[in-house]
């Protein structure tokens, strides 16, 4: 069963959550951005979505750090943005592999899913 390692708020919990059961995929939630890079070392997940404004480390923070592990870095990274261009550019800079941008759209959510999920990484 594939592993997804989400780490957003809890207002995009809600719409992540419903369309993650649909993939039957393994759920792992981190609270914070310490525990999120803890997590993905210890599960190594088959993807990762984050978001910037999480606690203790943020996002754009733990991305640079699980892209420069050699035991994470090639772990896919879908990044949760407020619709602003530079924080797109941000995350995209820091080694993000896509992005969502808020308000989320369910398919556009599924689509990023069918890419990293069903598409088959080794």
């Amino acid at each position: 069963m594939k592993k997804v390692l989400l780490a957003v708020a809890e207002s995009a919990m809600h719409d992540f959550k419903p369309i993650l059961g649909e993939e039957q995929v393994e759920l792992l939630v981190a609270q914070d951005g310490q525990e999120l890079v803890d997590l993905a070392k210890e599960y190594h997940p088959d993807l990762i979505i984050l978001e910037r404004n999480i606690p203790v480390l943020d996002g754009l923070s733990a991305l640079l750090l699980l892209k420069n592990d050699e035991r994470t870095k090639e772990i896919p990274i879908v990044a949760v943005c407020e619709g602003r261009c530079d924080q797109e550019e941000q995350a995209k800079d820091a080694g993000c592999d896509a992005h969502l941008t808020r308000p989320l759209n369910p398919a556009k959510i599924r689509e990023v899913l069918k890419n990293f999920l069903r598409g088959g990484r080794t």
